[in-house]
């Protein structure tokens, strides 16, 4: 697969979060080289924003930091990802729909959205080929996933 450079990430908004996750994290950029395999020096890069990233090293940032990518490439949602037990509290009746039901429950509400699984963290499993499925199955799929249900898929 080809390597997707993020050209509409603007280098000094995504440099700011980077090093805010850093910052918060108490991370060093060689703690990040070594939890994520992307040499210090590209991460260095990252950091000054003299180098756009990539969408797959942008990932695995958001996985090791463990922020939502969509939040660290765009400022797009939330800046955490959901836990499993929010997931489970305020959307546990959601587990026993389908994907056809999740879309009807969400858009009589005027949502085009599942609340804790957006589009563009969708977009992003497309991107890392983590996912085939369209966006209302891959909720479904996700909301069984967090409880320990196997997917149909």
């Amino acid at each position: 697969m080809n390597q997707l450079l993020i050209n509409s990430c603007t280098s000094s908004g995504f440099a700011n979060r980077l090093k805010a996750c850093l910052y918060r994290g108490g991370y060093t950029r060689h703690d990040i080289s070594i939890g994520t395999g992307i040499p210090e020096q590209v991460l260095t890069e990252y950091a000054n924003g003299t180098t756009q990233p990539l969408l797959s090293d942008i990932e695995k940032i958001a996985r090791f930091v463990q922020v939502n990518p969509a939040w660290l490439a765009f400022r797009i949602g939330e800046r955490k990802l959901p836990s499993e037990a929010e997931l489970i509290t305020p959307y546990f009746n959601d587990a026993g729909l389908g994907a056809e039901q999740l879309e009807e429950k969400y858009c009589q509400a005027g949502k085009s959205e599942h609340p804790l699984f957006n589009k563009t963290t969708w977009a992003f499993s497309i991107g890392e080929d983590d996912t085939v499925l369209d966006y209302w199955a891959w909720v479904a799929f996700r909301i069984g996933r967090a409880l320990g249900k196997r997917s149909p898929h």
